[in-house]
């Protein structure tokens, strides 16, 4: 059974939801395991290796399977699996483990109990992580302890020595077994964090390849993962027409730009820019020449930006600059100078048969909170429809005046449509 249902296929599950989902299918591993182990103990008792089975074990040999039932429907009914119900599950292995050990095995084959402590701690440590192994490493060592004191006081003749060397081999392994796999399991981590930063278009992570002094399969996955960043980058972030960055490229950039003016409390300014009369283009030369067009002008845009700006196409004919720590008269002259390289640009798409011009809005804003994300967006468009307004082939730079003409443009466009 799946936690998650098909419907969220796609969602990341919490971690109780995934330790849900173990507990259930181990659940029918663990049931199974009782049985055969009850059944081996039926098997002793009856040819005479055990001398008592006695009611405990069959009450064991009964309540094991109850808890894990037990378990596993809280489980099915909540869709996760709390740390409460893990570390009940792993005191009933354990226990079960003990005391099946203690009412089946002779007293001089009790050492033998620690490789099944091993196999609950190494499966503990897989799927729980390292908090719940320590913990069963503790409860093994513990469980195994009480045994052997239980059975010397029934009389068994047993070598304090000799339990205690098993007792510290066993400690010793399963130490370093928890920290040797707790750093890969904590590495493999880093993996899953770097692509679930992939899957929401942040391919600024690298995985640390330096930072494995032993080089071993989870660092080749990151080598892998660091190779394809890239390539992922281009496919997810980029516009394949004008191969600009794409309006979700365009959104992570600013964001982090955002940030980061807000910390430092330094300016930053966004150029809104459109191909005048595009629709034309088309109707008049085809969709072939209008995408001629389209690459052309982000080749243009490419080439004026200056390092560390971002040129974006974020609509058909539309393309949005963000201009890191410029202020507005920084942003007015490169947008003056791509106004003016388009306008003396023979575009190839169309053989220069008609001029193309652009009409550019400004914003430019010390930014001081980072919550100016869609203010930044409406002040460049309201820039932008000025400048059309202007003629087109203009442009314009926001100012609060222009917030009051744009309701007033909204308004009169309610108007005459409700007029019609």
């Amino acid at each position: 059974m799946s936690i998650v249902s098909a419907n969220h296929q796609l969602t990341v599950p919490t971690v109780g939801q995934a330790n849900g989902e173990v507990l259930i299918w181990q659940s029918r591993i663990r049931l199974g395991f009782g049985l055969v182990v009850c059944g081996l103990g039926v098997v002793l008792h009856l040819s005479g290796n055990v001398p008592t089975l006695s009611r405990l074990a069959v009450l064991s040999a009964i309540g094991y399977p109850v808890v894990v039932l037990f378990l596993s429907l809280l489980v099915r009914l909540s869709g996760e699996a709390k740390d409460w119900m893990v570390g009940t599950l792993l005191a009933a292995d354990i226990a079960f483990l003990f005391g099946t050990t203690y009412l089946v095995v002779p007293p001089g084959y009790y050492d033998r109990a620690l490789l099944f402590g091993f196999a609950i701690l190494h499966l503990t440590e897989f799927y729980f992580g390292r908090t719940f192994a320590w913990s069963a490493l503790f409860a093994v060592a513990a469980g195994y302890l009480a045994m052997i004191l239980k059975a010397m006081d029934d009389g068994a003749v047993l070598s304090w020595p000799q339990e205690l060397v098993s007792l510290a081999l066993f400690v010793f392994t399963a130490t370093w077994f928890i920290l040797h796999y707790g750093n890969f399991k904590v590495r493999l981590e880093r993996i899953v964090a770097l692509f679930e930063r992939a899957e929401s278009g942040d391919f600024s992570g690298e995985y640390d390849v330096c930072a494995d002094r032993h080089p071993d399969s989870v660092t080749m996955v990151g080598r892998a993962y660091n190779r394809v960043r890239s390539q992922l980058s281009s496919l997810v972030l980029t516009d394949a027409l004008s191969t600009c960055l794409n309006r979700r490229g365009l959104e992570q950039h600013l964001g982090q730009e955002v940030s980061r003016a807000a910390r430092n409390g330094s300016e930053l300014a966004l150029i809104a820019l459109d191909v005048d009369h595009f629709k034309t283009i088309n109707d008049s030369f085809g969709h072939l020449a209008g995408d001629s067009v389209i690459q052309e002008v982000g080749e243009l845009l490419r080439g004026a930006a200056r390092v560390g700006d971002m040129v974006a196409r974020t609509g058909g004919d539309e393309f949005t600059l963000l201009l890191p720590d410029t202020n507005a008269a920084g942003a007015f002259r490169l947008a003056t100078r791509i106004r003016e390289d388009v306008a003396g640009r023979r575009f190839e798409g169309i053989s220069g048969r008609i001029p193309v011009t652009v009409s550019i809005g400004i914003v430019a804003v010390r930014v001081v909170e980072e919550n100016i994300i869609h203010d930044l967006h409406s002040r460049a468009d309201e820039a932008l429809y000025a400048a059309k307004d202007a003629g087109r082939n203009q442009v314009s730079i926001w100012t609060p005046n222009l917030r009051a003409i744009a309701v007033t443009r909204a308004n009169l466009a309610l108007a005459k449509a409700a007029g019609a």
